[in-house]
């Protein structure tokens, strides 16, 4: 007789099932029980995943109840279908003056600080919108990046040309003043600077506005002041604040490193460890 066949048996308690979705985990390296990673769905989604008793091996699949919290963020995807994360619905992760919560040389910081127009490109790719900041339609929002950039550098090199030179002066002893001695720059050149100048400035405005109210939009964020004017405000009096808050609450910058140049302005290639998800 085997020593299991002398065991009572076991007495059944029937209970509510809960219906808690279960999903399908890979594990990126050989764990112990108990060690906690960061997992993402497809989707973007990143959450945190126990490893059950008993340990795992590389590569083997093993069901986690799928965290109920997840439904309060809103993920984005960049090229490839890389995961960006994102921030959660209903309200700003940070403040508006939180430029500094990732440190002072984190990449965002020093984009926005240098050159708001080029972090909104990154946004707004991310958004999938297109150079003016609408919606983009098929897969034209992959070029929303490269068509900004070439916009900020078109205008530097137009202004840098055109910038109005100033006429020299010399002190005449005779009479004791400044005497101009150079012509002023011609009027033709004054006024094409001015109207291009002018132009920029509208786009950018304009165009981050447009921006801001997407990301609001997309994570359902009511204007907090001003009411409909909020983005424009913003915007207006603090375009680099605005920017940056954009860039963080449309990134999990804890989960994936920024950079500074590319259209997203984080990295291309998935982070490493972050096992694949399958639902």
């Amino acid at each position: 007789m085997s020593k299991y066949e002398s065991l009572p048996t076991a007495t059944a308690t029937p209970v509510v099932a809960v219906a808690t979705p279960l999903i399908e985990v890979t594990a990126p390296a050989t764990l112990s029980a108990g060690y906690t990673f960061d997992a993402s769905l497809p989707d973007g989604r990143i959450f945190k995943v126990q490893v059950p008793a008993g340990g795992v091996t590389e590569g083997q699949r093993f069901s986690v109840p799928l965290p109920g919290d997840l439904s309060s963020s809103t993920p984005l995807v960049g090229e490839g279908g890389t995961a960006l994360g994102g921030g959660p619905k209903y309200h700003w992760k940070d403040a508006l003056c939180g430029c500094c919560n990732y440190g002072i040389c984190h990449p965002s910081l020093w984009n926005a600080m240098i050159c708001p127009l080029i972090l909104m490109a990154q946004v707004a790719t991310r958004m999938k919108l297109n150079w003016l900041g609408s919606p983009a339609g098929g897969e034209s929002w992959r070029n929303t990046f490269k068509i900004i950039v070439s916009i900020v550098v078109v205008y530097y090199v137009i202004s840098g040309i055109l910038a109005p030179f100033k006429p020299d002066y010399e002190y005449d002893e005779k009479s004791g003043e400044m005497v101009q001695v150079g012509p002023d720059a011609p009027l033709w050149v004054t006024i094409v600077n001015n109207i291009v100048s002018a132009s920029f400035g509208l786009y950018s405005l304009i165009v981050m506005i447009k921006v801001r109210r997407s990301v609001r939009q997309r994570y359902e964020i009511e204007p907090e002041c001003c009411g409909g004017a909020e983005d424009c405000c913003c915007v207006f009096f603090c375009n680099c604040c605005t920017v940056a808050q954009m860039a963080r609450h449309t990134a999990d910058y804890e989960q994936r490193r920024a950079v500074c140049c590319t259209s997203t302005g984080m990295p291309d290639s998935p982070p490493e460890l972050k096992p694949v998800m399958v639902v």
